[in-house]
């Protein structure tokens, strides 16, 4: 199977594409490049969807499909066509399949398929009647998986990126497995071996004569194949969480690390929230005491500035005051005079020291005089003392002004109110980071995870069921076979037979991939070139396996391979396969380089590109094939170059020939 071309119409970033892909014979290479979000992988998904359609499952899914670019300009329609030639029953065979998807006016996604054979119309859609649906679909069906089966694209278009993700722990033996089924066509033989024993069981329910023996025989048999199906659904429940797993490892590290760090997230959070709280209480406080000063603007604004223009005046009674009060003697009223004075001169009389005739009026009057000549004359004791507390207040509140102060705290607070917004968006973006699927990732995860172990125990406990069952039906199937019976006896033959032929089928080409996959591994596996002793695969399809051996004996674990020597093991298991395969199929290879390091990529330039397939597509950026070195290597194996061109102003992606401004030299 070759591609020849390409036409994609209001496909996501593709508004109108035409693509001539066809190569050389010995130029089997076309380059394809592109900055990221340029189109690569859209055009990687419009070959898959133009082989084997698009699952459009809403409105709201098509137009996310169509072209942003064309909404409301063009009628909304997508159109997919893939021109390619194959080989059919020895005969070389052109194909246009064209694919064409819009909604009915219910808002329906509506298909439409026609399918040229050298001039031979296939058509049909959704909206064909149903017996003629069918067997068009049937047609089409059975021509595109002559070439190449929907089944196995996955192991030739591919995203190398991906491959290395998922050939991680259980799921590298699984995959390795659905390989060699798949692509060297052994399944069949093992759904025949299936079928056949399907078979004699029921040639053997009709065998049982008595009643009671064919309902025994029939209850075992249905237990079985309960058994069998539950079995079957185990293991793809395995499958699936194996890949959920694979996929899911390195986000589950991150959120499980993220997790640890929790402790130290919450206090950072508890932080900003209280330095937000304590911003907003300040905010608030503020607002109160400027309310309070605009309702006594008079008291605290021209008071204060009376009292700042009458301070000397004021500082200056104050202070005389003050210095009356600290210098004065003390001056007692007169009445307090007058008592003290009789009392006084009533004692010296009684002791004869003075005169019985002294006048206690004039006495007083003396001490009056004596008092006022000793202490200073108070030229302010017309202020009551309630007067010289006012009279301090005033000046008080003028040496502290309270408009001043509510300003610089304006200024502080505007500072502050300036980084709210920064902190809330802080506050936010760690609770996003604590609670953005977080949780969620690890508890799905670990819950996976227990459910994978739950059904290794189930898938041990069922087989175990079944070898049970299995022994007792065999006893029928002794007392069956004591009757001869050539149709029994044949079915009975047909399960080890095609379970035979397909490990005979294996055993034929198993020479060939363990001797080519030594040569390939020993040239591409870095991590061991050179040192890559022997390739074993098992005997026995059942029990399918693949093991890589040092020179030295000992195994290589494949689970053990980095990311980069493991999507070099698979790109060099799929070549091999491909060579020794049913189909010939083109390799696409988007994120070509993966996560390979520089000495594996100079080996794919040098070694794995050139010689892959009749046709290999690479689709890369310039950090992935770079146009001043590893470029130069392959361009002698090149057909073809284009460049994807993003124009975000009109959401379509356009095409240049060249690399990168590169022109190929023919």
């Amino acid at each position: 199977m070759l591609i020849q071309r390409i036409k994609v119409s209001n496909y996501k970033t593709y508004l109108d594409l035409d693509l001539d892909l066809t190569v050389d014979e010995e130029r089997p290479i076309i380059l394809i490049g592109g900055s990221n979000g340029g189109g690569k992988t859209t055009l990687f998904e419009a070959i898959s969807g133009a082989l084997y359609g698009l699952k459009i499952e809403s409105r709201d899914h098509f137009m996310e499909l169509v072209n942003q670019g064309a909404v409301g300009q063009v009628k909304p329609e997508i159109s997919l066509q893939i021109t390619f030639s194959g080989k059919v029953l020895g005969q070389e065979q052109k194909y246009i399949l064209k694919r064409t998807y819009v909604l009915n006016p219910a808002g329906k996604p509506l298909e439409s398929v026609s399918l040229n054979m050298n001039g031979n119309m296939f058509v049909y859609g959704t909206m064909t009647a149903p017996k003629e649906r069918i067997k068009n679909e049937q047609e089409v069906n059975k021509i595109i998986k002559a070439n190449l089966p929907q089944e196995l694209s996955q192991y030739f278009l591919f995203d190398a990126m991906q491959s290395s993700e998922l050939l991680k722990k259980n799921v590298f033996a699984q995959t390795i497995r659905d390989n060699f089924e798949n692509v060297l066509g052994f399944k069949k033989y093992l759904q025949l071996k299936r079928a056949a024993e399907k078979l004699q069981q029921e040639w053997a329910q009709l065998r049982l004569q008595a009643e009671q023996e064919a309902a025994e025989y029939n209850e075992l048999v249905s237990q079985k194949d309960k058994f069998t199906a539950d079995l079957n659904a185990c293991i793809a429940e395995q499958d699936a969480l194996y890949k959920y797993l694979t996929s899911m490892e390195t986000e589950y590290h991150k959120a499980k690390e993220g997790a640890q760090q929790s402790a130290a997230l919450n206090k950072r959070i508890v932080d900003i929230t209280a330095k937000i709280d304590d911003i907003v209480r300040r905010a608030a406080s503020y607002a109160e005491d400027i309310k309070g000063f605009m309702e006594n603007i008079e008291i605290n604004v021209f008071l204060p500035k009376m009292a700042a223009n009458l301070s000397v005046e004021i500082n200056n009674i104050l202070r005389i005051k003050d210095e009356l009060a600290n210098s004065s003697t003390g001056a007692y009223p007169l009445e307090t005079l007058r008592d003290v004075t009789a009392k006084i001169i009533d004692y010296l009389k009684e002791l004869s020291l003075c005169s019985p005739e002294v006048d206690e009026e004039n006495v007083v009057k003396h001490m009056v005089a004596m008092q006022n000549t000793t202490n200073r004359q108070d030229p302010f004791d017309y202020l009551d003392n309630a007067e010289i507390a006012a009279l301090k207040s005033l000046v008080n509140r003028g040496a502290n002004n309270q408009f001043v102060a509510l300003y610089r705290q304006r200024q502080d607070l505007e500072v502050l109110l300036a980084t709210i917004e920064e902190l809330r968006t802080e506050k936010n973006n760690l609770e996003q980071t604590r609670a953005g699927g977080n949780e969620f990732i690890i508890s799905n995860y670990e819950e996976s995870q227990r459910k994978l172990d739950k059904a290794k125990i189930s898938e041990g406990q069922l087989k175990q069921e079944i070898q049970k069952l299995d022994n007792r039906i065999h006893r029928y199937d002794v007392q069956i076979q004591q009757e001869p019976d050539l149709k029994y006896d044949t079915l009975v033959k047909l399960k080890p037979f095609f379970e035979k032929v397909a490990d005979n089928l294996l055993k034929k080409k198993k020479a060939q991939i363990e001797s080519e996959m030594q040569q390939q591994l020993n040239r591409l596996l870095v991590s061991y070139k050179g040192h890559i002793g022997r390739v074993e695969l098992s005997d026995s399809m059942e029990n399918f396996n693949i093991r890589i051996f040092h020179t030295k004996g000992n195994q290589i674990s494949l689970n053990q391979l980095n990311a980069a020597s493991k999507q070099i093991f698979i790109q060099v298991l799929l070549k091999v396969l491909r060579n020794l395969g049913d189909y010939n199929p083109p390799v696409m290879i988007d994120t070509v380089m993966g996560v390979l390091d520089n000495e594996s990529r100079e080996m794919l330039f040098e070694e794995y590109f050139p010689n892959l397939a009749e046709q290999t597509i690479l689709l890369c950026t310039t950090s992935e094939v770079r146009p001043d070195s590893d470029y130069k290597k392959l361009e002698a194996f090149i057909s073809k170059t284009f460049t994807l061109h993003r124009d975000v102003e009109e959401q379509k992606t356009t095409v240049s020939d060249g690399y990168f401004g590169i022109e190929l030299n023919q």
